[in-house]
């Protein structure tokens, strides 16, 4: 009797356990269904996020950062140059968190590229790009 019970009372475990995930991977699905799936491209997530108008400026690249003194990151966008301060987060890897753009990440490094957009009070706001 010992023998069978060390047998099904792991089966019975592990039939539980795949019912309860199945389950709640099923109330997630029907929970994403019922709010709208997001099939929104990355430059129109920080439009969705703010409910104001952004302006798409496009794929900005980190194409300069003084580190010295000034603590200063050039973007350019086009033919365009935009200039932001920066916090260095890490000296090894010379990554810094760019001030004064909203949802920028921490871990930025010279060469990095990301979306660029802009609101109506000039407000510069981060965004990732599909390819990244």
């Amino acid at each position: 009797m010992k023998k069978y019970l060390f047998y099904l009372l792991p089966i019975c475990f592990l039939t539980l356990a795949g019912g309860f995930l199945y389950q709640s991977n099923q109330i997630r699905s029907e929970n994403i269904a019922q709010n709208g799936s997001s099939d929104t491209s990355p430059s129109e997530q920080p439009q969705h996020k703010l409910t104001s108008d952004l302006t798409d400026l496009g794929e900005a690249m980190i194409t300069f950062v003084h580190f010295n003194d000034v603590n200063q990151a050039m973007l350019s966008i086009g033919d365009e140059e935009i200039h932001f301060p920066i916090t260095v987060t890490n000296i090894e890897k010379n990554q810094f968190e760019l001030i004064g753009l909203a949802d920028s990440p921490s871990d930025l490094t010279i060469g990095s590229t990301f979306g660029l957009a802009q609101d109506k009070n000039q407000q510069y706001y981060y965004y990732p790009l599909e390819h990244e």
